[in-house]
């Protein structure tokens, strides 16, 4: 093989290999790059600091990350923005607001083994139930003025009864803890 054919081939080879490790590299541990897709586009506009755009991005896909028994890594991404944003910059669009009416070993116990009678959808509210051997459901109630989220479980003693007036951000929160439930059971 003369040399620019070899040189041809092994540009060839490199082209390729670039082109399926840049596929593999596009991956993002929910599938969708980057996370909640659309959330931090309002940073790319005029007037906000430089930098909150791409800080945004990587603090909305390291929450898909944090399994790891140091400080998570979207902890010190969150500090970076915070630090960086100035008084007319958005707060970070993506942040989690934990839903104030059940953990997740809670939610987790509604749906063990894939058990869960029912997904129940209301016009503004959602509900996951298990009836086995008793009722076990937890509820959001996402209309506006009237947020609310419930947690009940009555195979426990003490039983556990929660019902919270929450924030619109909360509800959401909570509503995609219940949607998820939903999904993971086959009840969509």
């Amino acid at each position: 093989m003369n040399k620019n054919k070899l040189i041809n081939w092994a540009a060839a080879v490199l082209t390729g290999l670039a082109m399926m490790s840049g596929s593999a590299l596009a991956q993002t541990p929910d599938s969708e790059p980057p996370a909640n897709e659309g959330v931090c586009n309002a940073l790319q506009e005029p007037g906000i600091t430089p930098g909150l755009y791409g800080l945004c991005v990587a603090y909305c896909e390291a929450q898909d990350l944090d399994t790891f028994d140091k400080e998570p890594p979207n902890t010190k991404i969150l500090a970076n923005y915070n630090k960086r944003k100035q008084a007319s910059d958005p707060a970070m669009p993506c942040v989690k607001v934990p839903c104030p009416c059940w953990s997740e070993e809670e939610m987790g116990s509604i749906t063990a083994d894939g058990a869960a009678s029912a997904c129940n959808s209301f016009s503004n509210r959602l509900q996951i139930v298990n009836n086995a051997p008793k009722l076990h459901f937890a509820e959001v109630n996402t209309s506006t003025g009237l947020e609310r989220c419930r947690y009940i479980n009555l195979n426990i003693s003490p039983v556990t009864s929660r019902s919270f007036t929450i924030t619109p951000a909360e509800a959401a929160s909570c509503l995609a803890d219940v949607q998820a439930a939903c999904i993971s059971t086959g009840h969509e």
